[in-house]
């Protein structure tokens, strides 16, 4: 339907339930928007590909892995020379370039296309970050995807992108997935800390909506898309009837269990191989795992007991308030530093040149889930303002202006997390991953590969052999008998 009232072509689809079918051509109707004819949609494929016009322009929706390759089964040989199938589902880029490789040889162009939205977005405007061969991108696909793209509020232009060749976009999309869950559960974790101290979800409401509130004169760092619908959320009340009890708020009635659908793994594993640290993204993926315990945090509930509560640390709400806002801005520039830091190292190792990171952060500005107006505002002027490549957004002059009068704030909040035993495992991996940033030296690092050089002969590599003093790793590699000095000792003493 987006396609459709966005252009002005005649859009086909196609579902096997043919029931699904006859409900589009319905929608169509109802909205009054269409001549009629302008949306068909057919239950039998051969004739769902005839009705499309050379080239082809073929939009897949379908659960990745298997399901695309049984579809693609399907389809091809009804396709010709210079037709174009974009997948638009949640895929793993390796994949995406297997099959790219495998529709070229048949002279078809195969893209892969990051989409992020929602079903809201799908029908109003989402994001789009699309990989694949550029001709295909320039000539068949471009401007129908262009065309259905959010707009940008601040200056209008489209939330489309082209990212490079192969799968580069399912793999900008992976990245901004990784960011999501880590923008998630902080959230979350601000939530659970605003509960800890008593505050009914009417009043944490209030508070991610007065964060979510922003304009020219008074832009928030924290409005965003995810603060709003949370906002929205903690208001809903459950329209269940409990025996004995008042409405109450839905949220109440959620099963703590929070499930995942695998991008977040896939990002994680990649910035593994790609000796990349994520540490807030790592962090929010394993919180849901633990989520998943239910039963074992119900019996570990029971034998471990809670810490004494002591509020010391904070007098007034107000107090914790900005504990919080500090927190989570903080957290937050942690969070995209290290998603736009992977991407830039897959730019370099898979000489993906053609992906832009600041394009990617203008794309994120409307449609997708991670928007976040201001703040992707911020983080696009650091990378325009940088003279040479930065090794960390978190390193632009723009960006530390954010997070250094909040630091102390941020450091108290985790403390008093601590203090209440309320788990902020996102919180504390950001401001770990900050403070190894920002540490000339980590001792810990230098112990741990003493010890992997004492039982394991790994070597390592003296400071004083290093040749340059910007701490790059260069200089020769050297082993020691690290136990030599201890046996002495023990045999002298």
């Amino acid at each position: 339907l987006n396609l459709a009232e966005r252009t002005a072509a005649i859009v086909a689809g196609f579902d096997l339930d043919a029931a699904k079918c006859r409900a589009l051509e319905a929608r169509a109707a109802s909205e009054g928007c269409f001549a009629a004819g302008r949306v068909r949609a057919f239950d039998e494929l051969g004739a769902f590909v005839g009705a499309l016009t050379r080239p082809r322009k073929l939009v897949l929706l379908v659960p990745a892995g298997a399901p695309v390759d049984a579809a693609l089964a399907s389809l091809t040989p009804l396709l010709a020379e210079g037709d174009a199938v974009v997948d638009g589902g949640n895929e793993w880029y390796e994949r995406t370039e297997r099959r790219e490789r495998d529709m070229a040889a048949k002279g078809i162009y195969y893209l892969g296309c990051g989409v992020s939205g929602g079903a809201a977005g799908a029908r109003r405007g989402p994001a789009l970050m699309c990989g694949g061969a550029e001709e295909a991108w320039e000539t068949i696909v471009k401007d129908s995807l262009v065309s259905i793209a959010a707009k940008a509020v601040e200056d209008g232009k489209p939330c489309a992108v082209y990212c490079g060749p192969g799968g580069a976009g399912n793999y900008v999309k992976m990245v901004h997935n990784g960011i999501e869950y880590a923008d998630m559960e902080l959230i979350g974790e601000t939530y659970a800390l605003l509960r800890a101290c008593g505050r009914s979800n009417a009043e944490a409401a209030a508070l991610f909506g007065a964060w979510a509130a922003s304009s020219s004169e008074t832009p928030s760092l924290l409005k965003s898309y995810l603060v709003e619908i949370t906002a929205a959320i903690l208001v809903k009340r459950d329209d269940r009837s409990v025996a004995g009890s008042s409405s109450r708020s839905l949220i109440d009635a959620v099963l703590d269990a929070a499930g995942s659908k695998g991008t977040g793994k896939w990002t994680v594993q990649d910035a593994a191989d790609a000796g990349v640290p994520i540490p807030t993204i790592a962090a929010a993926l394993d919180a849901r795992y633990a989520s998943s315990s239910k039963a074992a945090r119900l019996r570990a509930a029971d034998i471990l007991g809670s810490p004494e509560d002591d509020d010391t640390m904070v007098e007034t709400p107000a107090d914790l308030d900005a504990l919080l806002e500090a927190a989570l801005v903080c957290s937050k520039v942690c969070a995209y530093a290290q998603g736009l830091a992977l991407l830039a190292a897959a730019k370099r190792s898979r000489g993906w040149d053609a992906l832009d990171v600041a394009d990617v952060l203008l794309c994120w500005r409307a449609g997708c889930i991670i928007r976040a107006p201001t703040l992707l505002a911020e983080l696009h002027a650091a990378l325009n303002e940088a003279s040479a490549p930065l090794d960390n957004v978190v390193t632009a002059p723009r960006v530390a202006a954010l997070v250094r009068p909040r630091l102390g704030r941020w450091r108290a909040l985790l403390a008093f997390a601590v203090q209440k035993g309320v788990p902020v495992p996102a919180f504390a991996a950001s401001l770990a991953y900050y403070d190894a940033l920002r540490s000339r030296r980590l001792d810990a690092a230098a112990l741990i590969q003493a010890q992997r050089d004492c039982f394991g002969g790994h070597t390592y590599r003296r400071l004083d052999d290093v040749a340059s003093s910007d701490g790059s790793l260069s200089g020769p590699a050297v082993t020691s008998d690290w136990l030599a000095d201890a046996s002495s000792s023990s045999s002298s003493s």
